[in-house]
């Protein structure tokens, strides 16, 4: 799953009722694929980041619709959390100098919990997924990517 983010139109809000800062930082377009399954995010969803600046820790929520390749609807919802370090910081902030980073470079792992409208996908409502976060830079934008994975036993 890649998602493109616009760094021009976050949300800053500073720091809210609980003493951590709030950004909501909004999700242009991407793509989901894996397991047959090939989607495009749809613009309107955000990340609702809560930022803990004396740990730099963010704390992940986010929400994104996409449509699959057969016209059917998904819902994506994940909490995660994000240890935030000088890498993450030039791509957030659209630095000249930043760069596509590599699963394993951060602390950044995610929760997502997907729903569909498409028969043959059902099955991702009822599993449990685990993911792990890099950032990618290139010619579409700056962009969040995960590879998720199903917990099994």
């Amino acid at each position: 799953m890649c998602s493109y983010i616009s760094v021009e139109d976050t949300l800053d809000l500073k720091t809210i009722r609980n003493g951590n800062r709030r950004t909501i930082v909004p999700i242009t377009h991407g793509f989901i694929t894996g397991s047959g399954l090939d989607a495009t995010i749809i613009q309107g969803g955000s990340d609702r980041v809560t930022l803990d600046e004396k740990q730099n820790i963010a704390y992940l929520d986010v929400r994104l619709q996409a449509r699959t390749a057969n016209g059917h609807a998904m819902h994506v919802h994940y909490t995660g959390v994000v240890k935030l370090d000088e890498a993450g910081n030039k791509v957030l902030g659209k630095a000249p100098d930043a760069q596509t980073t590599n699963y394993g470079d951060h602390h950044w792992f995610s929760a997502p919990v997907m729903e569909t409208s498409d028969e043959n996908f059902k099955w991702v409502e009822s599993n449990l997924f685990v993911g792990e976060g890099h950032y990618v830079v290139n010619d579409g934008g700056n962009a969040v990517e995960y590879q998720i994975f199903k917990v099994v036993n």
